[in-house]
């Protein structure tokens, strides 16, 4: 019998949202998300007030205090400069995925940030305001496999700025999808 996936997606921020010392993150619970088989995307605007001093999460799906390098998806900012740091576990690996992603983040600028994450396509790409800028492949497409999970999504840990637009999706984007969807949100002020 052939399984058939509904492509969903579920908008968790739509206008934006102010992190700061005040707020430390926002939880959606696995069982508010669309269903996940093998691939997944994360779209978001950002826009930073100041970098953090620690590392920073814009989001984090599962961990605990026994798997704390769950993280499929996970997209993390380095400290002092909020360069882009975007991760997942994978069977062979609890912390696979791109080093540094660009120069950093600006501060007071809207980005459009967009993860993908493909098992069966054995990659991750990340697109910044609509453009691919960098993807990271799996070796060993035979045996190593991306580890999903169903544990809670948090978003903006340690961020001090804001979110909007955040969007999780059961499938994974492709390039046309992206630019698509970065064109049609509206610029915030």
């Amino acid at each position: 019998m052939k399984k058939y996936s509904l492509n969903e997606f579920y908008e968790i921020i739509s206008e934006p949202i102010t992190f700061n010392n005040e707020k430390k993150f926002i939880t959606v619970q696995h069982s508010e998300l669309p269903e996940v088989d093998d691939e997944l995307s994360v779209s978001l605007r950002i826009k930073l007030k100041s970098h953090h001093s620690d590392w920073a999460v814009i989001f984090r799906k599962g961990g605990s205090e026994k798997e704390t390098h769950a993280r499929t998806p996970g997209l993390f900012l380095y400290a002092n400069n909020s360069i882009l740091h975007p991760r997942f576990t994978g069977n062979w690996k609890s912390n696979a995925g791109i080093d540094k992603v660009g120069d950093g983040l600006l501060l007071n600028k809207w980005y459009h940030i967009t993860y993908t994450l493909s098992d069966p396509e054995k990659r991750m790409d990340i697109y910044i305001n609509g453009v691919w800028t960098a993807f990271y492949a799996i070796e060993n497409v035979q045996m190593n496999k991306v580890k999903f999970n169903d544990g809670q999504l948090e978003i903006g840990w340690a961020i001090d700025g804001q979110i909007g637009n955040f969007r999780y999706f059961n499938w994974r984007l492709s390039a046309e999808e992206v630019m698509k969807n970065y064109l049609n949100h509206r610029p915030f002020c």
